[in-house]
């Protein structure tokens, strides 16, 4: 079963992405084959996987660490976005991915935007100031990434189905958006490259 969790981050002036996402397979900590747990502890395949959780708590080091600033090229966010539920119960991993980052930090997590809502989503991120973070579907990451105005260098196309440690971010310029990555590099098997066309 594919499974996909992804985060993006919009940074003060800036929007960043990070991104996570569950696949078939073992390999590393991205064996994702098996469910996720609900809340009374029966299987759940909308629910983040032990890995998942894993990473999403330490997540919250990344963007707020204990002590000092987060590393360059990232920002402890002020408003946190993730996809909202559909239907079929999709969506749910986003939320769980950055719902520690948002109680650890005092902000409530927006719900009200999900999957077919990027313009709406990149259209309500402009027009905040200060940093947003947005967990959405990893799929969908290129393209609230295309909605935005003039982001150079071109990010990649597409965001694989086997990359859960990365993130984009993208930071407001003169006359645009700069494009970076950055490895999360918080759990033991993470990747120090970014992601390729």
């Amino acid at each position: 079963m594919l499974r996909t969790l992804t985060a993006l981050v919009v940074l003060a002036a800036s929007a960043t992405l990070a991104g996570c996402a569950a696949a078939t397979g073992t390999g590393g900590d991205r064996g994702a084959t098996t469910p996720g747990l609900d809340d009374d502890g029966n299987e759940d395949d909308s629910s983040l996987t032990a890995v998942g959780s894993q990473r999403a708590h330490a997540m919250v080091g990344l963007f707020d660490p204990a002590q000092g600033e987060p590393r360059d090229g990232l920002a402890r966010p002020q408003q946190i976005y993730a996809a909202g539920v559909t239907d079929d119960g999709a969506g749910q991993r986003t939320r769980e991915t950055v719902a520690p980052l948002g109680s650890a930090l005092g902000i409530p997590v927006d719900t009200d935007l999900g999957r077919g809502d990027e313009k709406k989503l990149v259209k309500d991120v402009l027009a905040q100031s200060g940093t947003t973070l947005i967990s959405w579907q990893h799929g969908g990451i290129p393209e609230i990434v295309d909605d935005f105005p003039s982001v150079s260098p071109a990010p990649p196309d597409e965001w694989p189905d086997d990359r859960f440690d990365v993130v984009w971010t993208l930071t407001r310029t003169a006359d645009g958006w700069h494009f970076t990555q950055t490895p999360q590099l918080v759990l033991p098997h993470d990747s120090d490259g970014v992601i390729e066309n």
